[in-house]
């Protein structure tokens, strides 16, 4: 592995155990961004390692992982779109004070958030 690459995938696994901290700390709207970190540098790590290049300097999740030459779904881009939405949504307080109230609003993208993560590490493993 590329020690690029490694330098992203330890920061991504910093900001995946940040994004659980918070989770278990019902610290929703910063769990939320948190996991949208998480992916943003295992996705342009991915990029490093598989397409050979550097990683655009954007944040969105969905445009990111077109670029990591990985065969995602439909179904994963769609739910990348949307952490990248809440991403943005997080930084604005009547967002929080009423999107990112309890466990169960943001549970949709902590699973998903999980499984795309776990999923993009494993490619990379198998380089």
């Amino acid at each position: 592995m590329k020690e690029e690459t490694n330098n992203w995938l330890v920061q991504a696994k910093e900001h995946l155990e940040d994004a659980e901290y918070m989770y278990k700390g019902h610290r929703y709207s910063m769990c939320v961004y948190c996991y949208h970190q998480a992916l943003e540098k295992i996705l342009k790590a991915t990029i490093i390692e598989h397409a050979d290049k550097l990683p655009s300097k954007i944040h969105n999740l969905d445009q990111l992982a077109r670029e990591t030459e990985l065969k995602f779904t439909d179904q994963d881009l769609e739910d990348l779109a949307e952490i990248t939405r809440h991403f943005w949504r997080v930084r604005y307080p009547d967002y929080q004070k009423y999107m990112y109230t309890n466990k169960e609003s943001v549970e949709p993208t902590v699973v998903n958030s999980r499984k795309i993560y776990l999923w993009v590490l494993q490619q990379l493993e198998r380089v």
